[in-house]
């Protein structure tokens, strides 16, 4: 028996049963536990306490919520208005290194990490569990790891790749490494499945669905299309006719494949407080509009332009457009994030037929835009998916990835991060964030930071 696994089994029981909320998790805790006598009811509470580590990033690395709309700040979606100056270094693409929000944003992770890890190595060494059981905690755990690592190298890139419970220093590693890791730990995750049965949990499909956006991003289009028409082929989804529906109570859509739900006694996305305007239900403080850039984009007759902003006249102080699609009326905190949605399939099969079949890119392309109240296009082009996602997942945290991987009409030899950052006077160097110099002094090993951070 490992000694590790059984001290970790105890103090993460008592972790989890401790931070979660709602009564989620009632077993009391415990000084020590047989990995081999664990069965599936304490793996269950185990798996609960990688849910809670994505929704409040608890254990010194709260504002988890701010890192899922991080990108759309980085990038033309989102601007700063007000005086959480950290958030105003994102939205200049001049963070320092003591900001307290990217610091953050690169600890939760690892607290997910370190628990799917856990979780991982609990249920190997089960002998009490059944199969079925056993494929839901590992296909979830997987899953979750990838997803870590995922959120990690699009923002920092190389970071360390750390699999056990070992407390010890360790380098990064390159940025190669941690997406074989995500894509391993993603097929690890299909070969063990969970079956779907919502959106608010994970699923092989959710895994299916966060491969595909990995091989789009690793310049893999056949696998990324292989991947994204498994998902589409699952009849229990559907691209959804009423784009608002996915974004009001209840919340519920057949276009959902995974979302991070919150409950109000959890109260821990905050979202709504940084996005919207006071004058808004649910209150706000306004300290983060959407960009003008972004309202302009979309077409007349776009419902989604209705659902996920909304304008507040100059009757009012501080007017502008505000982010509408995490609304919560009763300020309770209780909006899921949105990690994975049909249409990002549909989106992926069209990018990746684009050159090779642009019939087929074009009917998967228009299957989106007609369902969201507009005409079908009659000739496609990059520009003309990538300005499609960006108005579908606005606020999503999908933009910044791809200003970074999309060749600029100004210059094809940059991104359009690159010529984004050059017109502020930025630099390339930018389109990272820089590792914080919290997690450095705790492990030296991740210096040299990022280019232009030293």
């Amino acid at each position: 028996m490992n000694k590790n696994i059984k001290k970790t089994l105890g103090l993460l029981l008592a972790v989890v049963s401790l931070s979660a909320c709602d009564g989620k998790l009632d077993l009391s805790p415990k000084d020590a536990v047989l990995p081999e006598q664990v069965g599936g009811p304490e793996g269950d509470k185990l798996l609960n306490g990688i849910y809670d580590a994505f929704q409040n990033g608890n254990l010194g690395s709260s504002y988890a919520y701010l890192s899922y709309v991080t990108e759309d700040l980085s990038a033309d979606n989102l601007i700063y208005r007000a005086t959480f100056f950290q958030h105003g270094e994102i939205d200049d693409n001049n963070i320092l290194t003591d900001n307290v929000l990217t610091s953050r944003y690169f600890n939760f992770p690892y607290v997910a990490i370190q628990r799917a890890n856990d979780l991982i190595a609990i249920v190997n060494a089960s002998e009490s569990m059944d199969q079925a059981t056993k494929d839901r905690l590992l296909g979830s755990s997987y899953f979750f790891r990838a997803y870590a690592y995922y959120r990690l190298v699009t923002l920092f890139g190389a970071v360390p790749i750390v699999n056990d419970r070992d407390i010890k220093e360790v380098p990064r590693n390159s940025v190669d490494e941690v997406y074989n890791q995500i894509i391993s730990d993603l097929k690890l995750s299909i070969q063990h499945p969970a079956p779907f049965t919502k959106s608010d949990f994970v699923s092989v499909d959710a895994a299916k669905a966060l491969l595909a956006r990995v091989y789009l991003l690793r310049s893999e289009p056949a696998l990324a299309k292989e991947m994204a028409l498994e998902v589409i082929a699952n009849k229990k989804f559907a691209i959804e006719s009423n784009y608002s529906k996915m974004f009001t109570t209840s919340l519920e859509s057949a276009e959902h494949i995974f979302k991070i739900t919150n409950t109000a006694i959890e109260g821990t996305n905050s979202l709504y407080y940084f996005l919207q305007h006071p004058s808004m239900p649910g209150s706000g403080r306004a300290e983060l509009p959407v960009d003008q850039s972004l309202v302009d984009a979309y077409e007349d007759g776009d419902e989604r332009k209705s659902a996920s902003i909304q304008e507040v006249l100059a009757s009012e102080a501080n007017p502008g457009w505000y982010v509408k699609k995490y609304h919560s009326p009763d300020g309770d905190g209780a909006h899921p994030f949105y990690i994975l949605r049909l249409s990002e399939m549909y989106l992926i099969v069209a990018e990746c037929e684009l050159s090779t079949a642009p019939a087929t890119a074009l009917t998967y392309i228009n299957e989106v835009r007609t369902n969201r109240g507009l005409k079908a296009l009659k000739a496609v082009t990059l520009d003309d998916i990538i300005k499609e996602r960006r108005v579908e997942f606005a606020f999503e945290n999908l933009r910044w990835m791809d200003m970074r991987r999309t060749p600029s009409k100004e210059n094809a030899s940059k991104s359009m991060a690159t010529i984004f950052l050059e017109k502020k006077g930025r630099s390339v160097n930018d389109e990272l964030y820089p590792i914080p110099q919290s997690a450095i002094s705790t492990n030296p090993q991740l210096l040299p930071n990022n280019e232009g951070y030293n």
